[in-house]
């Protein structure tokens, strides 16, 4: 009850002071020629710029980002993947492709990187089959993953992104998947990848990956993350650009043309240009205290809880949100222990979770007997051995006077007797 009582009297921490919001001048907004549009600070998790943020579109191949999440999540890389005969079937494959023959065998790496670079859609309907077993499973573990990360409006029909009645997100949706799965070093790796040449078991087929994501080749701050065409999406983008300590994702949806690219950058420029980062709550920060056998324990931020500010304009309004790893009281816990979450929100929306460390150990009433019955254990053994030692010390020189007394008896036997 004490744990529990604890948490709920630090529920809540509302540190601010009054918003303003991100509301700008029309005159210094990005002008975004696609339908919709996404501007998602890393560092925070907040919302710099946005367009019709909850629009239905269809995303094309940025459906990938989840196909890959997924295949990471899930797969080993080194597994060998055989390609089955739904490569036979043109109402499923078809489009950009590196032409999969059923029964080549190549390995799971190589195939994320056809995916991700060359955006084959063979590869990923080959991905999805290795990872679910068969594709309608495969899509519902991306349904599921979305939800769990907060992409509510997105539902996925197909690993590839082709075009299909009901295959459709947000780019706000697909701006949150996207963030989780930068988040990953080994999906930020392969996104980030200009070019690549993968292993084939078949002679004569394709093996040099490029990316198609043209960012990449032009701003050296961009480092990833997935483009996408369809004649229903038309142009699709989802980018990744860092520096000077910032990271910045941007996604783009049904852009008529190439003025796609020169958009995400003004988005970028938008977003280096009028706020700055800064940190809410630093490392090492107190959130809250827990009792743990009728001991306090602080609960430790163990990295910055930063904040997007509006350049001129004051800090906006952030809750923080303590929420217990568990539900019941902790009778022991170590230190660096994560022990319970905080959940930053802006208003209703949810920007960043992250972990609260346990400041000290406290160790539990078995554990202290235990330790206590080692103590005692350890001590008498010493008191043995030391014993034991004593006694046989005593021993030995008890022979030796005996053996000095004989001798001196001896002695004075020959002496008297010469």
């Amino acid at each position: 009850m004490k744990f529990i009582t604890a948490f709920m009297l630090a529920i809540f921490l509302i540190l601010s002071v009054t918003p303003t919001g991100f509301a700008a001048s029309k005159e210094t907004l990005p002008q975004v020629h696609g339908e919709a549009a996404y501007l998602i600070d890393v560092k925070s998790g907040q919302t710099l710029f946005m367009k019709n943020p909850d629009e239905l579109l269809a995303p094309a191949s940025t459906t990938k980002i989840m196909t890959g999440l997924l295949a990471i999540e899930h797969g080993n890389l080194n597994d060998t993947v055989t390609v089955s005969s739904t490569m036979l079937n043109n109402k499923l494959v078809y489009g950009t492709q590196i032409y999969l023959v059923p029964g080549e065998k190549m390995q799971l790496k190589d195939l994320l990187y056809a995916m991700f670079l060359n955006s084959a859609n063979d590869a990923a309907v080959t991905i999805a089959e290795h990872i679910g077993g068969d594709l309608p499973h495969f899509v519902n573990m991306m349904n599921q993953r979305a939800l769990e990360i907060g992409a509510t409006h997105t539902n996925f029909l197909n690993a590839s992104g082709l075009t299909e009645a009901g295959h459709l997100t947000t780019a706000h949706d697909l701006a949150l998947i996207a963030l989780v799965a930068y988040q990953n070093p080994l999906f930020a790796q392969y996104v980030r990848t200009k070019s690549q040449t993968i292993s084939r078991s078949k002679p004569d087929l394709p093996t040099l990956m490029v990316n198609e994501n043209k960012l990449l080749r032009t701003d050296s701050a961009v480092d990833g993350i997935k483009t996408g065409y369809t004649a229903a999406a038309q142009n699709c983008l989802v980018a990744s650009v860092t520096k000077d300590g910032r990271q910045f994702i941007g996604v783009i949806l049904k852009s008529p043309g190439h003025e796609i690219y020169t958009d995400m950058e003004d988005m970028f420029e938008y977003g280096f240009t009028q706020f700055k980062d800064v940190v809410f709550k630093p490392s090492g920060a107190v959130l809250s205290t827990i009792v743990v056998n009728n001991e306090p324990v602080n609960l430790i931020l163990d990295r910055p809880i930063y904040i997007a500010q509006k350049l001129d304009e004051q800090t906006p309004t952030l809750s923080l949100q303590v929420i217990p790893a568990s539900t019941g009281p902790l009778v022991s816990v170590e230190e660096g222990q994560v022990v319970a979450h905080v959940k930053v929100l802006d208003g209703n929306t949810s920007l960043n979770t992250l972990p609260l460390i346990s400041s000290k150990t406290i160790q539990s009433q078995t554990q202290k007997k235990s330790s206590m019955s080692n103590d005692l254990n350890w001590l008498g053994g010493l008191i043995l051995s030391l014993g034991v030692t004593l006694i046989f010390t005593l021993a030995i020189k008890l022979n030796a006077g005996r053996l000095d007394r004989r001798q001196v008896r001896l002695t004075r036997r020959r002496e008297s007797n010469p």
